[in-house]
């Protein structure tokens, strides 16, 4: 009998045991939009943040849903529609076996056109919403797919960025191939080829996914490392610093964000096929997994090549080509999130050189054997050299892999940390140069760096204020690599092998940088935010110079310069115990660029900032701050620290930023209907700052100065209507050089030496671009055709001398694009037509006055890179 009672106990205990493992929980809800109307159809998904087991329902035609037989783990609960911002809440059955769930979804701008991306997956890096930017006490302006797909479907990064408010872009090429030097209201970023007149080149930060990517020690982002337009979600653009909690070691003038395509919810795969003028060819692809047990993985990648709008009489089009590929992955835990992702890019394409304005008798020759005039009045606006005249091919590579763990330890407290490595190398391969020709005829740039970074971040919420605390710790290891050679005297740049005469350098430069934070965000009431922040910044280097170890000399080849930055270079055998290669026979007859054999250096400094913002209406934001940064001096290339300057003497730059602004937001106002509005006026000083550069003629000049940018920027997104969109970006400014000293850190003010109140080169005084989106639907609300319409126009510039080595007062003019393009829907495919520069304005984006020593042209007059004329490109999509 006890045993029959034993056997039914336990028979009972398995049903309740098995009862309870199938859930008893339950989550009812409704979804709605702003005005309160029902939205049907909507995806709802419970993730069990334990198990990872998901569950889905749909909302029925009152907005209702319901899911049941959930477990008592925490849950995850997802609702997104198409043409709405996405919605998500964590609910827990702690307490109860019900719990209501009611999400109010804003409407999205316009729908997108090009690519499906999906409800983005909890966790996952999602596009700030305009409550987002309204609510941040930045200036930050988010580019969505709409203002994306202007750039065009071959762009690179740094088209992508041209439609910020107080961009300029530099550079050469139509897609994103080919490198371009940006600026966000004349703090620069990049390289373009440009030969001269651009300082501070790594002022910007960039990240990728929350990730840095700008070379720590050279302080440069190659903007055709994010050749594919295809492969992003959004980009993020902040004014100044930033919060001190947000920004890296390089963010004086502001930071972009690239956010690429992220999990979903929702599975969904599409792909592009691109083909446009000057053989432009692009294939890229997105593929979603959805939620998959927990886990929502994405990939995607491109492939693109083609030629550039400038040709030369043998028919050479300067030919490029890019590729990347992505892949991330997210796992929801109870305890939070792991994501996994990684990048890899590799992008070149052939660099034309700048070409004289008028005659400035530069003779080259046809095939045919007849010689021509090289300039745009004599040749042709878009004209070119040869390829026997002129070839050098500019490619640029980086590979990233990250992780990123996101904790929540309770309630209010929750750290995350991010680890990642990054491979930069860039090479520049010159073989034939009709204007240098001699013992540095070719060229072999190969500079290349690895990075470790680290970050982590406690944030803890409590009920009047959020703290913030954290470090960072980069290690990167960068060799300046580059060989300038003549083949036909036995030099060869891929064997690194020195003829006489030739120029060269090895310099490995171990940069560290590290920062702790501390922030505080003091909301007495929800109207009043205060956050106040403090950052301790170190920048550690360490150099060396193994040309003996990298490279071969030839035989007779005497190194000059070498460890002779406190010693002038050896003129005969007289042996010096501080240089190894002194007591060699002979004088010196090529130059080592590296001026030290080891050296050093390490300075730290204290950042404070403040921030205000009041919200006295729910619609309206009003904001201001002040934010100090410091930056270490770029390292590599031909000068700077450890090069042209010892450095012992150098100092740390600094940047002040001060900003006030105000946000109006609206959901549903009269005419209007859904905007956002945004201005502010802005004032940076830039002082202590380390201005590398080089001329025309290739020699490289070290300056030092102090600067100072102030103007206004405002930037506006409408949405009358659920079927237009209406966009608008503009900004004006002023900058000055407060001094200017062409001897460089340390030097000696005297007259033609140290210059005040000359103006920042390239620094437009105004930037604008608008432009409007429109649907023609059916009474089915589908989209039949969108047409797109936009313009970009650039202000006066004043540009750079390269016969004083200043910024020069005169200026080049302005100019406008007009744009336009039509997408058709059917079914799962989209067929888009793109046009830019519709009416074939011709103009150029960059001018100098040369020196003579590029061309051996006449000195004082005027070389430019043009801007691209009009070009239509097609694009087909299938998605599904």
């Amino acid at each position: 009998m006890l045993r029959n009672l034993v056997v039914v106990c336990l028979f009972i205990l398995s049903f309740a045991i098995a009862t309870c493992a199938q859930g008893s929980g339950a989550i009812t809800g409704k979804a709605v939009d702003d005005t309160g109307a029902a939205i049907p159809r909507a995806i709802v998904s419970v993730t069990d943040l334990t198990t990872g087991a998901v569950l889905h329902a749909t909302t029925d035609a009152s907005g209702e849903f319901s899911v049941s037989g959930l477990s008592s783990d925490p849950q995850l609960v997802t609702i997104g529609k198409s043409g709405f911002e996405s919605f998500t809440q964590r609910v827990s059955f702690a307490t109860q076996q019900s719990v209501t769930v009611n999400a109010t979804l804003s409407v999205a701008t316009l729908a997108e056109t090009v690519v499906v991306r999906g409800t983005v997956e909890p966790g996952a890096r999602p596009m700030p919403t305009r409550d987002d930017v309204q609510n941040s006490l930045q200036t930050i302006r988010v580019l969505d797919r709409k203002q994306l797909d202007a750039a065009g479907p071959v762009a690179g990064g740094a088209q992508m960025i041209a439609l910020t408010p107080g961009a300029n872009v530099f550079g050469y090429g139509v897609s994103g191939a080919t490198k371009y030097t940006i600026q966000l209201n004349g703090i620069n970023q990049g390289w373009g080829g440009q030969p001269t007149g651009f300082i501070s080149p790594g002022s910007l930060g960039i990240t990728f996914d929350g990730i840095p990517i700008v070379d720590v020690g050279s302080g440069l982002w190659q903007s055709a490392t994010m050749p594919q337009n295809l492969l992003m979600q959004n980009v993020d653009v902040t004014y100044g610093p930033g919060a001190s909690a947000d920004r890296f070691y390089d963010d004086v003038g502001g930071s972009v964000e690239f956010t690429p395509i992220q999990p979903t919810v929702e599975h969904h795969f599409s792909v592009a096929a691109t083909y446009g003028m000057y053989g432009q060819k692009n294939l890229a692809f997105v593929g979603n997994t959805g939620n998959f047990h927990g886990w929502s993985t994405v990939v995607g990648g491109g492939i693109g090549d083609g030629n550039d709008y400038r040709s030369a009489p043998d028919g050479f089009n300067m030919f490029g080509k890019s590729g990347s590929a992505f892949g991330k992955t997210i796992r929801q835990f109870s305890a939070g999130s792991f994501e996994f992702g990684a990048f890899y890019a590799k992008a070149g394409g052939y660099r034309p050189p700048t070409i004289p304005l008028t005659d400035q008798g530069v003779i080259l020759t046809r095939p045919d054997g007849s010689n021509y005039s090289y300039s745009q009045s004599t040749c042709g606006f878009y004209c070119a050299p040869t390829f026997d005249e002129y070839n050098k091919y500019d490619t640029n590579e980086m590979g990233l892999i990250y992780a990123r763990e996101n904790l929540l330890l309770n309630n209010t407290t929750s750290v995350q940390n991010s680890t990642w490595f990054m491979h930069i190398r860039r090479l520049h391969h010159r073989t034939d140069d009709i204007f240098s020709l001699g013992p540095q005829e070719d060229e072999w740039n190969n500079p290349h760096s690895d990075a470790f970074g680290d970050k982590v971040g406690l944030q803890k919420v409590l009920p009047y204020n959020t703290l913030n605390f954290g470090a960072y710790l980069i290690h990167e290891v960068y060799n300046s690599r580059n060989l300038f050679f003549n083949s036909g005297q036995g030099g060869d740049g891929a064997t690194e092998t020195v003829n006489i005469g030739a120029k060269f350098r090895s310099g490995y430069f171990q940069q560290d940088d590290v920062a702790f934070y501390a922030q505080d965000d003091i909301h007495p009431i929800p109207q009043i935010h205060i956050t106040p922040g403090v950052r301790v910044v170190g920048f550690s280097t360490s150099y060396s110079d193994q040309f003996q170890r990298d490279f071969t000399l030839l035989p007779g080849v005497v190194p000059a310069t070498h460890c002779s930055l406190y010693q002038p270079a050896d003129t005969g055998p007289q042996p010096n115990p501080l240089d190894p290669y002194s007591d060699i026979f002979g004088a010196p007859n090529a130059t080592d660029q590296g001026s030290l054999c080891a050296e050093h250096a390490s300075k730290s400094q204290v950042e404070p900032s403040i921030n205000v913002g009041v919200m006295p209406f729910p619609w309206l934001t009003i904001y201001g701050g002040y934010d100090v940064t410091y930056r270490s001096p770029s390292l590599g290339g031909g000068g700077g620290p450890f090069l042209k300057v010892n450095p012992r003497f150098y100092q740390l730059a600094k940047g002040a930023y001060a900003q006030g602004g105000a946000k109006i937001h609206f959901n549903n106002a009269p005419v209007l209907g859904n905007f956002i509005l945004g201005a502010n006026y802005f004032h940076l000083d830039y002082t202590n700052q380390e201005i590398d550069y080089t001329l025309g003629n290739g020699e490289e000049v070290s300056a030092g100065g102090s600067s100072y940018y102030q103007g206004v920027d405002a930037f506006f997104d409408d949405d009358p209507k659920g079927n237009l969109h209406f966009f608008l970006n503009f900004s004006g400014e002023a900058a000055n050089f407060t001094n200017y000293d062409t001897k460089g850190p340390g030097g000696i003010c005297a007259p033609n030496v140290c210059f005040n109140n000359l103006p920042v080169s390239y620094v437009p005084n105004i930037t604008l671009n608008t432009g409007v989106y429109y649907a023609i639907v059916n009474g089915n609300e589908h989209t039949l055709i969108e047409p797109h319409f936009w313009i970009e126009y650039t202000g006066s510039q004043h540009i750079f001398n390269n016969l004083t080595g200043t910024p020069d007062t005169r200026t080049m003019p302005s100019y406008t694009f007009a744009n336009a393009s039509v997408t058709v829907p059917f079914k799962h495919f989209n067929f888009e037509v793109d046009m830019l520069n519709l009416f074939n304005s011709k103009a150029n984006t960059y001018e100098y006055v040369t020196s003579g020593g590029y061309f051996s042209d006449t000195p004082g007059s005027t070389n430019a890179y043009p801007g691209a004329p009009f070009t239509a490109y097609g694009t087909i999509t299938y998605q599904f």
